[in-house]
């Protein structure tokens, strides 16, 4: 955007106008005339238009941003203007927001209240984790049927960051603190406390246990009521997040490890919440961090600024490196949840045999992320011979995973293969389930 002033189209119509009378005056000199008041009386006219518009000084500007940015969520940022002057002007502003932010659309357009406020809103989207910048703003206001505009730029930068996916956790949070479902199909399991310890009353939920139902107090509300009892405090769970080549590769708007990583932190709060302790390693060719388990806040806000500082390597992982150390640094029996990509047996067998062996004295749950591109190229209608081999390689490529996670059940290792923009819910769902079982 240029800044200073510019004319609306209506003013450059209208000094075309202006212009073609001045040419005409040389035929008469009665329109000779008429251009000279005609081009005096607009000269006039957009010199009083110039006059009501604010200068550049007086404009105050600031955003409204979430504070961190959402891996892979939709957020709306507010762009608020003020200057009493610009009361009652329209406007159109621009906002130098990061590119790699998606922001949509690039510019909003409204109009100054008659205090002279004015709040406009885009939305961005954040598909990688990391720190970015906004720079200034262009504003460009002008009168409803005014013949100038003007241009000006604001400067306000401002430093944000994106983190994982924290949005997600608010929502469910929420939602368990109401004392529903956290997510579409997901049950609920016991909360926190003694393994089979009275918790108290509430209304029955699809998918809730019919022997669990209280008839004396279904009689006296008149409604289905169950009873809930508490599971045992105090648990163990360890999140071991694959770092290596395959979690570089896209899975819908975000990559594996992205996806990986929100739903880390989604399990993670979700465990503390039922008041289980929570442990972080991530791994490459070698250990990249770990953190040993507890619980509390402060354990999520230590889990959550390691995961906002997680990166991918073009090195292939090593499994056996990664569950020898954690075999050696975590004691006691837990729940070990392996973010991972699976692919045939041949090039999981590292993988197979290491969980195998950890799964001796720990509950090991596997976890791995189909690409929805993959998917659909098997699911789609098959009308051209080149569409035949696409369905075929993708057929081989699920079927091959399949086998993977069926050596590992074989071995009496857990496993979860959900499309990647499901991970989140899913595997919390599956915590939840094991939890309820008492397996952990």
């Amino acid at each position: 955007m240029i800044r200073g002033l510019a004319p609306q189209p209506r003013l450059l119509w209208a000094v075309g106008i202006g212009a073609i009378l001045i040419a005409l005056a040389v035929v008469s000199p009665v329109l000779g005339f008429v251009a000279v008041i005609y081009n005096a009386g607009l000269v006039v006219i957009t010199t009083r238009d110039l006059a009501l518009l604010p200068g550049r000084s007086g404009y105050r500007v600031r955003r409204i941003m979430p504070e961190p940015f959402s891996l892979g969520e939709r957020e709306d940022v507010t762009v608020v203007v003020e200057n009493s002057a610009a009361a009652g002007l329209m406007a159109r502003i621009s906002d130098h927001a990061p590119a790699e932010l998606t922001p949509q659309p690039r510019e909003v357009e409204g109009h100054f209240d008659q205090s002279g406020g004015l709040k406009l809103t885009y939305q961005t989207a954040s598909p990688k984790r990391g720190a970015y910048r906004f720079g200034p703003v262009d504003l460009r206001v002008w009168r409803a049927e005014g013949w100038w505009r003007r241009q000006v730029r604001l400067q306000h930068p401002d430093e944000v960051a994106v983190f994982p996916n924290v949005v997600a956790i608010k929502r469910v949070q929420l939602t368990l603190r109401r004392g529903l479902r956290a997510m579409a199909g997901m049950r609920r399991a016991r909360p926190p406390g003694a393994s089979t310890a009275f918790a108290g009353l509430r209304d029955y939920v699809r998918g809730d246990d019919f022997r669990r139902v209280s008839w004396s107090a279904t009689a006296r509300r008149d409604r289905p009521v169950v009873v809930e009892v508490e599971a045992e405090r105090g648990q163990q769970v360890m999140i071991a997040v694959d770092c290596g080549r395959l979690m570089t590769a896209p899975a819908g708007d975000l990559d594996k490890l992205d996806h990986a990583v929100n739903a880390a932190l989604m399990l993670a709060w979700v465990a503390q919440a039922y008041g289980d302790r929570i442990g972080l390693m991530t791994f490459d060719d070698r250990v990249t961090s770990f953190i040993k388990p507890e619980r509390g806040s402060t354990q999520i806000r230590r889990l959550t600024e390691a995961l906002y500082a997680v990166k991918a390597s073009y090195v292939e992982p090593d499994f056996g490196h990664a569950m020898t150390h954690l075999a050696l640094r975590v004691g006691r029996r837990s729940m070990i949840v392996v973010l991972t990509d699976v692919q045939d047996p041949e090039a999981s067998k590292e993988l197979v045999a290491h969980c195998l062996r950890l799964s001796g004295k720990h509950l090991v749950l596997v976890v791995a992320m189909s690409d929805p591109a993959v998917l659909a190229a098997r699911d789609a209608p098959i009308a051209t011979s080149a569409r035949a081999y696409e369905w075929a390689a993708a057929e081989q490529f699920v079927a091959s995973r399949r086998e993977s996670f069926e050596l590992l059940r074989r071995g009496g290792v857990l496993g979860l293969d959900v499309v990647a923009g499901q991970l989140s819910p899913a595997l919390v769902e599956r915590y939840l389930e094991l939890k309820e079982r008492a397996l952990l």
